[in-house]
């Protein structure tokens, strides 16, 4: 089995290590530094051009632009792409939980390797891929001298993927907020929004902790053809239930929903407005919504 033992966290590389491959230099100070690098590297795909930042891109908070993104061959997948930004240890993976915790182990780096609208890659393939590396190879055995190839860079990319969700830990939220903002005015139009979040709104029954999510499965009224949650847990009260997203870096991850139905956070708000499932309705006059999306731009 190749990817015997490949969920040990307790594997300690080089501090850094750097060799020639194909005309490329790779350098590595860790193993989240080489998983940063395998996360870029579109040839461990079925069809060599799909990497996982070909839908998580950092500069849009490791989310996607696009509704429903592409994987390999123009397969169009069947949900948004969600950021990776806060999604801390203990909070189960995918939109419908259908993942263990990053703190598991490397189950969501491989769920979304061997997705055949993702990556599409056989395990034993990339295995073989990788022995053509040399570079790649001398790397993954210093770091992971007990594992194969392919749990090594299994494990290296869950290392920076771990590095990316503890983003929103490492961040003074409060000193985010007014950090370029330019005048008083601003500041308490957004503080007016933090308090409707916190209280009228309700936004916060539901996203809480350091990355504004309870990590918890909710029907909103969005979509009676996806099963969601269903699909996981096999109980018909889960149908149409999803995770409750992050919410840090906020403005940079539309378009929004386990759909991408909605493409502003105008969108959004006035989905709760009208009515949003299981998390129930809000009534907020036209000053309030402002102030709420003034918040929420602030994340």
């Amino acid at each position: 089995m190749i990817f015997t033992s490949c969920d040990d966290q307790s594997i300690e590389g080089p501090k850094s290590y750097s060799k020639q491959d194909h005309g490329e230099s790779v350098f590595v100070s860790s193993s989240s530094a080489l998983g940063q690098v395998f996360f870029s590297d579109p040839r461990f795909s079925s069809d060599g051009r799909v990497a996982c930042s070909s839908c998580h891109r950092a500069e849009f908070a490791f989310a996607d632009t696009t509704a429903i993104s592409r994987g390999v061959w123009g397969r169009q997948g069947i949900r948004n792409t969600p950021t990776l930004v806060g999604l801390h240890d203990d909070i189960l993976l995918m939109w419908d939980g259908g993942v263990t915790p990053l703190r598991h182990g490397s189950q969501g780096i491989l769920a979304a390797l061997t997705a055949h609208r993702d990556q599409d890659m056989n395990p034993i393939d990339l295995e073989k891929k990788l022995r053509h590396f040399i570079n790649y190879k001398l790397i993954l055995n210093r770091l992971y001298p007990r594992h194969s190839l392919a749990a090594g860079y299994l494990l290296s990319i869950r290392e920076y993927v771990r590095e990316v969700a503890t983003i929103s830990k490492t961040r003074d939220r409060s000193a985010k907020n007014s950090n370029g903002i330019k005048n008083n005015f601003q500041k308490n139009i957004i503080n007016q929004g933090l308090v409707l979040f916190q209280g009228k709104a309700g936004c916060i029954s539901c996203h809480h902790g350091p990355s504004l999510t309870d990590g918890r499965f909710y029907n909103l009224g969005l979509d009676s053809v996806d099963p969601g949650r269903a699909a996981i847990t096999l109980l018909e009260e889960d149908r149409g239930r999803f995770r409750t997203p992050p919410l840090v870096f906020l403005k940079k991850t539309a378009p929004y929903f386990h759909n991408g139905s909605a493409q502003t956070l105008n969108n959004v708000l006035q989905h709760y407005i009208n009515g949003a499932g299981e998390a129930g309705q809000i009534s907020l006059n036209s000053t309030e919504q402002n102030a709420l999306l003034a918040y929420l731009n602030s994340l």
